[in-house]
């Protein structure tokens, strides 16, 4: 997801302790710098900070031998360390999104949100996203220049938690290179929402050991830490956050809280940040062995579904965009038609998925590196296919191995259901249930042993034929 691309601080961290001022004297490191220029777009890193940004730079050089400390991680040379704006800082968000999307991608990601029902049709999802990091960004850590962008608007108190944050992404990146965690790739969302989950997870449990240490406790000696760090994630000053779709909301959120979780459960029975670096050495490969010990204990690897056009379609119709959605994307999915708790049930037979969105023949022009730019009237007609294959129930033969299959089909009906209530059914053999949309298109769900196909904008003539060739292994 595009938020992916902003390695950001928590937007309400818990009070920090008291600090002592550092002297412009403590700016020693050439890595030290500030930004002078209003033109942000072209901002350059310079050597003449003020002397409210000295301040800030020496408190960042100081912080970042703490956490180092407290990760237990050395510090392997200065970072690299600059104060911006907020307007300067969301201009090089950009600029860095410019260069981890190819042009049109973010259309079509959203173009495929819209067509699962986690956003509605007619959302800028762009604005939406980049209105959303405008209102979370408390500055970043940028692993391309490996540099600490600083935001010199936020409150004195609140500088010290959010630095312990964001240096603890710097000391990952010098032992562990997460920039290669942070990079866009189509077809890889769910591994990158996981790896991300570390280190979200990791940089928010040091920014809360920091801010406990002196009290003498740390985050995973808490019972409720997470229901502290979600309270905090949903203040009163958020308003674009608890406006959004609540697809967008858990996705933002789900690399701190869900991360989080993961970060404190392996501290608790490992002991310390050993096992956390274990995990950013080789991060979960899904959102479900983030969200399931068992399956991250066993290193259950989720099952291949290839990205393909169905023979059906193939001569009308190409492939325009796919991603895995993963255990969360399935939760997302539920949640816009049934309630939590089934929700949940329903999604953690996921075992493996592709979400494919189709476009006609001749309207996907790829440029090299691989974006597609499709007008607004293409992405909003186009069919949507996403399958998924889900576990084996363990120790079941029969029938009863595929109770989880059934379970995710059922619920999957019943969102179906809900989104489309006044399309009228229609009967198309092989699917559990369809509705018309009017136009020649139907939506619908179909399932065959373990693998579930649900469908959207399918053209009703070649239905039948697709959700056979969908469903296959």
């Amino acid at each position: 997801m595009l938020a992916l691309l902003a390695l950001g601080a928590c937007r309400q961290p818990p009070a920090p302790p008291p600090q002592t001022a550092p002297t412009p004297a403590d700016v020693a490191s050439s890595h030290d710098a500030s930004v002078a220029t209003s033109d942000a777009s072209t901002a350059a890193v310079v050597d003449a900070p003020s002397a409210a940004s000295q301040r800030l730079l020496a408190l960042a050089g100081e912080t970042a031998q703490r956490m180092a400390t407290i990760r237990g991680l050395t510090l392997d040379g200065p970072v690299r360390r600059g104060v911006m704006t907020r307007a300067q800082i969301l201009a090089r968000l950009r600029e860095k999104t410019a260069r981890e999307y190819p042009p049109g991608e973010i259309a079509l990601e959203g173009a495929l949100y819209a067509a699962l029902g986690f956003i509605p049709g007619d959302m800028d999802y762009e604005r939406t996203m980049f209105d959303l990091l405008e209102e979370q960004v408390a500055g970043f850590y940028d692993p391309d220049d490996r540099t600490f962008y600083i935001a010199e608007w936020l409150p004195a108190a609140a500088q010290p938690v959010t630095m312990a944050h964001e240096l603890t992404h710097a000391l990952q990146d010098q032992h562990f290179h997460i920039g290669r965690f942070t990079h866009h790739e189509r077809g890889h969302g769910d591994a990158q929402s996981a790896a991300m989950a570390v280190i979200e997870g990791d940089a928010t449990t040091a920014m809360l050991d920091y801010a406990l240490a002196p009290a003498g406790r740390r985050a995973r000696d808490l019972p409720n830490v997470l229901e502290m760090v979600a309270s905090q994630l949903s203040g009163d000053d958020q308003q674009r956050l608890r406006d959004a779709p609540r697809a967008l909301r858990e996705t933002l959120l789900f690399p701190y809280l869900a991360g989080l979780e993961l970060c404190v459960r392996t501290q608790r029975r490992g002991g310390g940040y050993e096992g956390v670096d274990a995990l950013l050495a080789n991060p979960p490969a899904s959102t479900e062995q983030v969200l399931h010990d068992d399956k991250l204990q066993a290193r259950e690897a989720p099952v291949e579904v290839p990205a393909r056009v169905p023979a059906a379609l193939a001569a009308e119709w190409d492939l325009a965009y796919q991603d895995v959605l993963g255990e969360l994307g399935a939760r997302l999915f539920f949640y816009t038609g049934v309630d939590d708790a089934r929700a949940r049930t329903a999604a953690q037979g996921w075992g493996g998925d592709r979400a494919v969105l189709l476009a006609p023949r001749g309207a996907v022009h790829g440029t090299a590196d691989g974006g597609a730019p499709l007008d607004a009237a293409t992405l909003a007609a186009a069919p949507m296919l996403w399958t998924v294959a889900l576990d084996a129930v363990p120790h079941a033969t029969g029938p009863a191995a595929d109770r989880e299959a059934v379970e995710f089909a059922e619920a999957a009906v019943a969102v179906l259901g809900r989104r489309h209530a006044s399309a009228p059914p229609v009967t198309i053999p092989g699917a559990l249930a369809a509705r018309d949309l009017g136009g020649g298109r139907v939506a619908l769900v179909a399932r065959a042993g373990r693998r579930v196909l649900v469908a959207e904008r399918l053209p009703r003539a070649s239905a039948a034929a697709v959700l056979r060739q969908s469903l296959l292994p």
